[in-house]
Order: structure tokens, then sequence, then C-alpha cells
């Protein structure tokens, strides 16, 4: 290359970085004036805040209502404004009806587009982040919404997706069908240090943010009264490896749990979250608290179960064994609210995508504080994510993933369902005047 050609280059390489940075210095800056301020991380609301937001993140927070010279303002003075939620439970690629025949009859391009539908929904809904612990069997679907909704494509809520969990041999299939079919997968079957080992290395291959587990069955039952409660499957050995290799590719390990042996076992080998844990003891719960793990109960799935809103119409012999597992779960709930283990919002729930909030609800109806049970959905949540750099709070710096909402939170929780705008990332999704 001779001496002209590098000047060229060089005087384009000059004009490239120029209008860069010109594009940069010339992005809107949104002036967002909240009557109300939750910030996500306070026990109190801060009346009547400016919030800057610039491209995709939150510039700066200040008193009062201002309108900086050139900005856009957007008048959310009659809302309460939070960051936006974060449910860390979710099955976006999962929908209501027939689950079976979700699963045999159903391809994945059809539950990728009915998974787009219900991410649009969530996200309406003033969730901006999910985290989902299994797509239910349709290949790598959540991993393609997961991206499409990053890159713009289609709108949704930021995902963090497991793909599907790890699980010893029998512990998570569809049940009642001849030995002799092959079924669709709904886990990755892993037993023993090799297998166990692989199939981590396989899902950090295929791009999961986190590994989720089930340490019972999910089908083969203990002789027990309550229906819910599932034979243990691996052994601590297996367990201990599995959150190992986890951690030492950098993901986090959410665990399927009902029972509080399988919750101790659980802890013991280092998991980050308890999912469920429906009958968990105060002594367990004192030692997640110890250890940091984290408690994501899921209290609205298995009420909305028990009102044939997830699988449909349930026979009398499912009611009367789910009204005692509502029972003895909303009491595990309140132990836990004694304890000083972090609880987490998520919803199970695919049954009604946009309802989430509903969770928190119950939560609050069972004894939680209104300002914890809005610190669950946002920055605590965020903490258990790792993305708590990032979003979870309004704080300058993060990004502006905000909502707005028409009442007041900690007087009526369940105003958090009346969402009247929401921004992801500087984006406005919705502004209901």
């Amino acid at each position: 290359m001779d001496s002209q050609m590098i000047r060229r280059f060089l005087n384009l390489l000059l004009l490239l970085t120029f209008c860069v940075c010109f594009t940069r210095s010339q992005e809107q800056i949104i002036c967002l004036k909240a009557g109300q301020m939750f910030d996500g991380k306070s026990n109190t609301l801060r009346k009547n805040v400016s919030i800057l937001v610039k491209g995709t993140r939150i510039v700066s927070i200040r008193q009062g209502f201002e309108e900086p010279p050139g900005s856009t303002v957007v008048d959310l003075s009659g809302m309460t404004v939070l960051p936006g939620l974060i449910d860390a439970h979710t099955h976006i690629v999962a929908h209501p009806g027939d689950y079976d025949e979700m699963v045999l009859r159903e391809t994945p391009e059809f539950r990728s587009i009915y998974a787009t539908k219900a991410a649009r929904a969530t996200l309406e809904a003033g969730i901006t982040t999910i985290r989902d612990v299994g797509s239910e069997g349709p290949g790598l679907v959540d991993i393609a919404l997961r991206d499409a909704i990053a890159q713009g494509i289609v709108p949704g809520p930021r995902i963090l997706a497991s793909i599907r969990p790890i699980t010893a041999t029998g512990a998570y299939q569809l049940v009642g069908y001849s030995p002799y079919m092959t079924l669709p997968s709904l886990s990755y079957e892993a037993d023993g240090h090799a297998e166990i080992l692989k199939q981590v290395r396989n899902l950090v291959k295929l791009g999961a943010d986190l590994i989720k587990i089930y340490v019972e069955a999910a089908e083969k039952r203990q002789t027990t009264q309550d229906s819910l409660t599932g034979a243990l499957t691996y052994s601590p050995e297996e367990l201990k490896i599995l959150v190992d290799e986890a951690h030492r590719s950098g993901l986090k390990v959410a665990a399927h749990v009902y029972s509080d042996s399988a919750a101790r076992l659980a802890i013991d080998a280092g998991v980050n979250s308890i999912e469920h844990g429906l009958y968990i003891n105060q002594k367990t719960f004192d030692l997640m608290a110890q250890k940091n793990v984290y408690y994501v109960p899921t209290l609205l799935v298995y009420e909305l179960w028990l009102d044939g809103k997830v699988f449909g119409d349930i026979t009398p012999e499912t009611r009367a064994k789910l009204l005692t597992t509502v029972a003895r779960h909303t009491e595990t709930f309140k132990r836990a609210l004694k304890s000083r283990v972090k609880i987490v919002f998520g919803t199970d729930t695919f049954s009604l995508p946009g309802t989430n909030a509903r969770e928190l609800e119950l939560m609050v109806k069972y004894g939680m504080d209104p300002f914890d049970a809005l610190c669950s959905a946002t920055s605590v949540s965020a903490d258990l994510l790792g993305i708590a750099q990032q979003t979870g709070s309004i704080e300058t710096g993060k990004l502006a993933d905000i909502i707005g909402i028409s009442g007041d939170p900690v007087t009526d929780i369940s105003s958090v369902e009346r969402i009247a705008f929401v921004m992801k990332e500087g984006k406005i999704y919705i502004h209901k005047k």
C-alpha cells in the first residue's frame, strides 16, 4: 500500500470516527417527569422527580421538574414510576392448554410464533427482563427469541435462558405412553460424573445463560399426602459436580425443589436459587440466608392451576390435592418471611401472559411488606440474575428500564397491574396519557 492510499485510508477512518462521535453527541435526551418514584432499593417514594435518559441509559436523576433545552419531555406526573420488573421464573415458549398436545403436536416454528406474542404481552405488562427456566421441548426457540429481542427484531423483555433443565434419567418426561415410543425430550438427561459434565458443557456451547436442575422427579411420586412431592434423583456427589461445573463456566444454577430434604441437598451442593420450595422448614430458610441462596416461591401458578387456568379443568381428586398444596405453600412462604432469606419475584406461569404482577399481590396478601415485594421484583431479582450493574433500579448510569403505573403500589399493590408507561433501554413501548 503506497503513501497516498494510506492517507486516504486514515482520512476515511477519521471521518467515520467523527460521524460516530457526532451521532452520539446528537442523541436525544428524554426527560421523564415522575409524580412519584420508587428507585428499586429504598423504602420510600420520592415525589416530583426528573429522570433524564440519553440513548439506552439514565444520565441524571434530579429532584423537581426540569426540562433541559432540546429535550423531549414525557409527562408522568400523574403516575408512580418504578424500575422495569424482573420475573425470575418463566416459561415463555410454553402456553396454556393441553400440555401433551403442545409438546407432541406443535412444531417449534408454531411455538416460536406463540412465544413472540407472549413476549410482547409480557413487556407491555411492565416486565422488562425474564429468567426463562425451560422451554418445555422445542429446540432452541428460547435462545432464538432472546437474540431476536436483543437485536430489536421483535419487542419483548430481556431474556436469560436456560434452554432445558438437566435431569437424572426419567426425572422429567411425558408420562403415560408406551416405553417403546420415542417422545420429544423435555430435558437433557445425565447420570454420573462424565454425563453431567458433558451436558453442562453442552448447554454452555448452545448459549445458555443459566443451568436449571431437577432435584426431585416431576412424576415419580413418593407415598405422601401431597401430590407434588417427588422422589429424590441426584446423589449429593452428582449435584456437587453439576453445580461446580456450571459455576466454573460462569453460570448460576436454579434448582427445582419441593421438599425440605431436596432443598437441603441443593443448598449443600451450592445452588444459587431454590425454585418453588413448597415445604421448606424454618431452619432451612435460615441456612439459605446464611449461604446467600435465593428463594423464588412462585405462588401464582399453583392458584391458577387450581382455578383450571393452567392445564384446563381438573378432576375433583386433583383439586383436593391442589388445595392442600396451596395451603401448605402459603404457610411455607410465611415462614420464609420470618427469616432473612432473599425472596425473589417469579411467576412460573405461562397460562396468562402479561398477568405476572399478580404474583406481587399474593406476596403482599400473605404478609410481605409492599416495599419488600417491589424490591423482590427489581433490585433483589437483578442480584440473583447477576445483572444488578445494568438494571433493577433507577440509578444514574444504568439501563433505562422504567415503567409507570396508575396508583400507589405501597397502599395498593394491585396498581402494579395498571401499566401506563413502559420504557426498555431508553425506547418507549407504551405511553397511555
